[in-house]
This record gives C-alpha cells, sequence and structure tokens, in this order.
C-alpha cells in the first residue's frame, strides 16, 4: 500500500472488489492507497487502513446522529461529522478545522468537502470511469483532488471518510425508497 501522503495526481478511484463484502480499495492505477471495510453487513462500524494510518468511522445518535472519526484503537474523537436535514453537513475536528461536506449534483451521485471559504478540496463522483457490467450493484467512485493547500495534512482521513459518507448515503436513500414503496403497497 502506498502512503496517500505521497500521491501526487489528482484522480483516483473507490472501486468495491466483490457485492458480496462491504469492502472498498482506494485505487490509483494499479496502487492501492486505502482500504475500507464495514464490521457487518448491516452495521456503520467501519475501518479505514492507510499506510500513513487506521481510523475507526461510526454514525451514532438517533435524534442527533453524527458520525465519529477515530484513530484505530482509541476512544477519543478525533473529528465529529454532524449532518444537517439535506444529508449535507460539518467535518469539525478537534483542532478547530471545519469542512462542508455538499452535494454538487443535484441527484446527489456527486460530492465534495469544501474548506471555510468554500473552496472544493475534494470531490466524489459516483461510479466508474470505465464501468463494466459486473460493476452495476457495487458502489464505487471517482475521486478528484483540487488544490489543498494546508488542508493536503487531511487527505488521509478524507479519502477513506468521503466515501464512507457516501455508502450511507446511498444505504440511507435505498432504504427510505423501499419503506415508501412498501408503504404505498399497503395503502
Amino acid at each position: 500500500m502506498k502512503p496517500i501522503s505521497e500521491f501526487s495526481g489528482n484522480k483516483a478511484e473507490w472501486i468495491q472488489p466483490t457485492t458480496s463484502r462491504r469492502f472498498f480499495e482506494l485505487h490509483s492505477g494499479e496502487t492501492i492507497l486505502a482500504t475500507l471495510s464495514f464490521r457487518s453487513m448491516w452495521g456503520t462500524l467501519a475501518l479505514a487502513e492507510t499506510a500513513d494510518g487506521n481510523w475507526t468511522f461510526k454514525r451514532v445518535g438517533f435524534l442527533n446522529p453524527r458520525a465519529t472519526i477515530r484513530v484505530a484503537d482509541q476512544g477519543q474523537d478525533l473529528a465529529i461529522y454532524t449532518p444537517k436535514f439535506w444529508g449535507d453537513g460539518i467535518l469539525s475536528f478537534q483542532d478547530g478545522t471545519s469542512l462542508s461536506w455538499k452535494p454538487i449534483k443535484f441527484w446527489g451521485t456527486a460530492w465534495c468537502f469544501f474548506d471555510s471559504n468554500d473552496s472544493p478540496l475534494v470531490d466524489f463522483h459516483l461510479g466508474k470511469k470505465k464501468e463494466k457490467l459486473s460493476d452495476i450493484l457495487k458502489t464505487q467512485a471517482t475521486i478528484e483532488i483540487h488544490f489543498l493547500g494546508a488542508y493536503r495534512r487531511l487527505l488521509t482521513i478524507l479519502l477513506p471518510f468521503g466515501m464512507y459518507l457516501l455508502i450511507l448515503h446511498q444505504e440511507d436513500s435505498a432504504a427510505a425508497v423501499a419503506t415508501t414503496s412498501s408503504t404505498s403497497a399497503v395503502m
């Protein structure tokens, strides 16, 4: 695995090798930069592994939901993501850094982290550049990295955490559609 901190490109892809597991790999060409694996098929606890470090992500709370980022095997939150009503939200780090997470396409097929000046940092577009028929049921994303400046140090967290948020958003949307469909069928 190559360190994300040494990644000099501006495009990469998250791929899901198989639909039977909630496991994802971040690729730059043939090089793997990170992995993201969920502990179970239904839970929200995930482990992000990179050559730069490992983190856990977990959505917690019902009435006041949020997602936490922790250094793996440590109990203290490194950052907390607080969603807003439409799925966008604020990622607040313990050092005071705050980033926005917003959709950049109407149907929620592309999202981006923005800095406090509303400058884009990293885009996540659902799907791959070259999709095959076997990719149709997989959750995959193309990443575009903008000029990060002082935020480059956060890239090793932003790349896996953005994918984590995309996966949760996609699963929540699918659950909402399924609930609405089953409710309509009963009426």
